[in-house]
Order: C-alpha cells, then structure tokens, then sequence
C-alpha cells in the first residue's frame, strides 16, 4: 500500500512535465518537425540510422536538463526518480510497413531503468503532404507533390523509484518496531499466563491429591471407632474404650497439619534424654528398620521439643514410607552451627523434582497416591522451622541409592 501511494504520487508530478517544455531540445518532439523525418526516411533520403541519431543527439543534450529538473521535484521528497520516453515502432500506413527495428529513446534521465513501470502511452496518427510541410516553411525541401503520408506512432514513457524500497522502510520502520514490541510483549505475556496456568493446575492437583489421602486416612479410624462402639453398646469394656481413644488421638493428628495453628514457641530447648526416648520409640514402633546414631550425650540442640520431634519424626517418616530399610541418623555441633543429618538407603528422589519437595501439599509420588501415606505437609513444616531458626537446609538423593537430609541451624555457644 505504502508503494502504490508513492507511485501514484510520482506518477502525478511526472504527468506534469510537457514535451513542449524548454527542457527538451523539440525539433523531433514536435509533430510536424517529426512527420517530415519520417517521409524523408520513406522517400530514401535519411536512413533509418540517421534516424535514430538524430534522436539518440538531442535526448543526450537534454539529458543533463532532464535529469536535474526531476531530482528538482522528488529529491525534497527522499526519491531517486528515473524518466525515459520511447517510440516503440512507426508505421507508414500508406503500404503498413513498420520502419522501426527497435525502440528509440526520445529522452531520458541519467543511469538505465532496471524495472522500468509505464506513467503513459498511446499513439499519435498524423497524415501528411510535402507540399503542406512546405507551406507550413517546413527545413525540408523536397519536390513538391499532393501525396498525402500517413504514419502511425507508438510511444510510451516509463519511470522508476530506485530507492522505492528504502524509502518504505524508512517510513514504516517505526510502525515495525512498535509492531515488533507488541508481538513481542504479547508473546511474553502468553508465555506468563501459561506458566501461571501451569503452577495454578499443579496446586489443584496437589489439593486434589491432599483431599484423596484425606479420605484414605480417614477410613481406617472411623471404621475402628463404628466397631468399637457397637461392641461398647452391647459390652462395656475399657479395652474398647482405649481402642476408641486412640483412634480419635489418629484422627487429631491427621488433622491437625492441615490447621497450622499458632501456637506459642517455647524456648525451653530439647533435652538429650528426650531426644534419645524419641528415637528409642521410634525404633520399637518400626522394628524391622535397621538404625545408626552417633552420640548424643554432648550435643547441644538448639530447638525446643516441637520443632525437633517435627523435624526428626517427619524425616524418618518420609524415609520408611519411600522403601528405606537402613537409617543413619547424626546429630553434632560444628563451631555455631548444629547439624543434623537423616541419610537413607531408600528409592530416591528424582532430580527435578527436589526444587518442589518443600512445597506446601507436594507429595513425591510412586506410583499411586495411595501407595504412601501423608498430607505433604512434613518437608513444607520442616522447611518453616529451619527458616524460622535462620538456618538451611541441603538435600541430595540417587536414585535407588538413597537420600540425605543435612540441616544446619544456628546456635550459640
């Protein structure tokens, strides 16, 4: 669009420019001056070469002329204009002979149109005698004779912009910046959306997943609790009673991840003693788990009984429910910093998916959901604990191999 309103508008100003003009040395522009040529070159006393050189002559002294007055009009516009006008072929109409082997230039511009486009063309008729010509004082003496000369024209005049593609660039190069920065602005918030479409449909995964091991975990102590109470409506017993306690107590804990209730933190910091009952437990709960620890008697942790049990119990946990059979458990002081290590010989976890592991919900999943039990909460209180304490925490898995667990908090001494 932009190329055809520039041709439009070079076309308009080059209509402007009459061959009468005193740019152009006319003799052969003007009609009767060119009808004379033409019946000398049929009666033989010009030849077609000196035909054409007669042209090619005067379209070279207008050339210089030509050229300056249209870089005149288009160079404050920014455009390199060529011109040139041709007669294609003259037929002498009296026998239809073409007298014309090639075109022959009538004027140009300097330099060659390359992709020359049409601005005119048509055809000029023009009958004539040599006695008319004579009486009109025509240069041309020949002997005089009524014999009427009929020739048939073909002219056409072309141009060129040169620079035509330039020229648009330049113009519309500030609409294909903008055009570029808006695709490219669209295309980044595109990219936004999706990523957000992608984190939105991995937490609603995740809250499925949760509602799902929710109900799964549910079933086993509700179920307890009905058959307990229909023994207990038919005999009291406190063995029932006991039964049905600690099934509440199960649902309690289930639960109450899920709450994150704030609750006071103590200050008063874990024990030794209560750090090895809380392993010595664990271990009759889980017998078949083969355990090592350094010892403890010395180490001073800096963690009050809730964060600890939260911390240790939880990484144990995920370690037996992911196929560890063998734990190594370290707890030691280094400088100001207490350091406790949970190192597993379980299934692993695969590499991409240990940036996640601390989010809240996340669930490493082996096959099925229900393959494993938890909410996903462990790692994500875990994770606020050591936050919590400025400390941090380093996790490094194999596949097959086995995962460690290095918690490093500060402490002082």
């Amino acid at each position: 669009m932009k190329k055809r309103e520039i041709y439009s508008k070079t076309k308009e100003k080059l209509g402007q420019i009459d061959d009468t003009d005193a740019l152009f040395d006319n003799d052969l522009l003007n009609n009767q001056d060119a009808t004379a040529h033409y019946i000398n070159l049929v009666q033989g006393n010009i030849t077609l070469a000196q035909l054409e050189n007669s042209y090619s002559e005067k379209a070279k002294r207008a050339q210089h002329v030509l050229t300056h007055y249209v870089d005149s009009i288009f160079s404050p516009l920014g455009l390199e204009v060529k011109l040139q006008k041709e007669i294609l072929q003259i037929t002498f109409k009296n026998t239809e002979q073409k007298l014309l082997n090639n075109p022959i230039v009538v004027y140009k511009t300097n330099g060659n149109l390359m992709h020359p486009l049409e601005l005119s063309s048509g055809t000029w008729a023009t009958e004539r005698t040599v006695k008319q010509l004579t009486k009109e004082e025509s240069a041309i003496t020949v002997e005089q004779e009524d014999k009427p000369y009929s020739f048939l024209v073909l002219r056409k005049s072309t141009f060129e912009v040169v620079n035509i593609n330039w020229v648009v660039f330049k113009e519309l190069a500030f609409l294909l910046l903008n055009t570029l920065l808006i695709l490219i602005a669209l295309l980044f918030l595109f990219y936004k959306t999706y990523q957000n479409l992608k984190k939105q449909q991995k937490k609603i995964g995740q809250l499925h997943d949760t509602v799902d091991n929710i109900s799964h975990e549910l079933k086993t102590p509700i179920a307890t609790l009905k058959v307990a109470l229909k023994t207990l409506e038919k005999h009291p017993d406190p063995t029932i009673i006991a039964v049905m306690t600690r099934q509440l107590e199960r649902l309690e804990q289930t639960l109450e991840p899920l709450n994150e209730p704030k609750k006071e933190i103590s200050n008063i910091v874990i024990a030794n003693h209560q750090i090895a009952t809380l392993l010595s437990d664990f271990k009759l709960a889980h017998p078949d788990i083969h355990f090592e620890m350094n010892d403890i008697t010395k180490v001073a942790v800096p963690l009050n009984d809730v964060d600890f049990n939260t911390i240790l119990v939880n990484l144990m946990d995920n370690s037996i429910k992911y196929g560890a059979t063998q734990l190594h458990i370290s707890i030691t002081n280094d400088q100001n910093l207490c350091k406790i290590q949970v190192r597993d010989n379980g299934i692993g976890i695969i590499q991409k998916e240990i940036p996640h592991i601390f989010e809240k919900f996340y669930r490493i999943q082996k096959n099925n959901i229900h393959d494993t039990k938890g909410l996903g909460l462990g790692l994500y209180l875990i994770n606020n604990i050591v936050n919590r304490h400025q400390g941090n925490i380093q996790v490094t898995s194999k596949q097959n191999q086995g995962t460690t667990f290095n918690i490093s908090i500060p402490h002082e001494n």
